[in-house]
């Protein structure tokens, strides 16, 4: 008994539907989640590096982007470009903000000599360990300035002085910033030369920056060669791909050429691991 044609037709018509309506779901929950992600970095994540910028201008420039890489990359590589430019685009205000974050806190812990010193001659000259922190927020360079300006702001709106400082370390995150916070609340408790183990703090946080710097200069050799040979790959897979097109876009449409692809990825994610294992030093 033959099937009627429709039959077959109403099923295929059928399973492309339901699989429209959960693509157009799962679609509109990533759509949602990204919206949400991008509304905290904005709202909560740059205001702690002080920087403000308005929701909606925010989300107009990642739009724009996202339109422009899409079609820039859809017009290079096609579909598979396209989405690549997708993901990329995704995924990048969060690394713009880890990379912000991290420049901030290094900016921030090479000021801390300087801040334990500041503070240590204000006490010196007779003032208090409030006015001395000021003083800091008044004459120290961003982003030590806005950081202690945002501690004196708390302290003056009652909070207590230690819990203003406990929040600043916490914040910041910084092992020789929390030293700094500890240094200070033993010696308010406990009494003695609170100046005099400022400047002692200050001297050890200078000498571990001068070995750190010491340090990251024999291992930039290192470093070098570990980009080159990480983006070498990627930059000759590039010249092929415009110089044999046909061959290249197997990578991509064939299975063999997506295994190749992923072990090309994991070696390169692995040696990049091991060389930042080699040369990171810590002191």
């Amino acid at each position: 008994m033959n099937t009627p044609l429709w039959v077959p037709t109403l099923s295929i018509g059928l399973g492309a539907a339901i699989v429209g309506w959960v693509i157009a779901r799962i679609s509109v929950r990533a759509l949602g989640y990204h919206r949400r992600q991008l509304a905290h970095l904005n709202q909560v994540q740059l205001v702690e590096l002080f920087l403000f910028v308005e929701p909606a201008t925010f989300l107009r420039i990642n739009l724009a982007v996202l339109l422009v890489a899409t079609v820039g990359f859809g017009w290079l590589a096609g579909l598979y470009g396209a989405a690549l430019a997708m993901l990329l685009t995704a995924v990048a205000p969060r690394a713009l903000y880890i990379w912000l974050r991290k420049r901030r806190l290094r900016m921030l812990e090479r000021q801390l000599p300087d801040i334990a010193d500041s503070i240590a001659g204000s006490l010196r000259a007779g003032l208090g360990l409030g006015q001395a922190i000021a003083r800091v927020a008044q004459h120290q360079p961003p982003p030590a300035a806005q950081e202690f300006a945002l501690l004196v702001r708390e302290h003056r709106l009652g909070i207590p002085l230690e819990q203003a400082l406990s929040d600043l370390a916490v914040r910041s995150d910084l092992r020789d910033l929390h030293m700094l916070v500890a240094t200070l609340g033993i010696a308010r408790d406990l009494g003695g030369g609170l100046a005099e183990a400022l400047e002692r703090l200050g001297s050890s946080i200078r000498r571990r920056l001068v070995m750190e710097d010491r340090i990251g200069a024999l291992t930039a050799q290192g470093r070098l060669q570990g980009i080159v040979m990480g983006v070498l790959p990627i930059a000759l897979g590039a010249v092929l791909f415009v110089l044999e097109p046909v061959q290249m876009r197997k990578l991509f449409t064939d299975p063999v050429g997506w295994l190749t692809i992923g072990g090309i990825l994991l070696l390169e994610l692995g040696g990049l691991m091991l060389l930042r294992r080699i040369v990171s030093i810590r002191v």
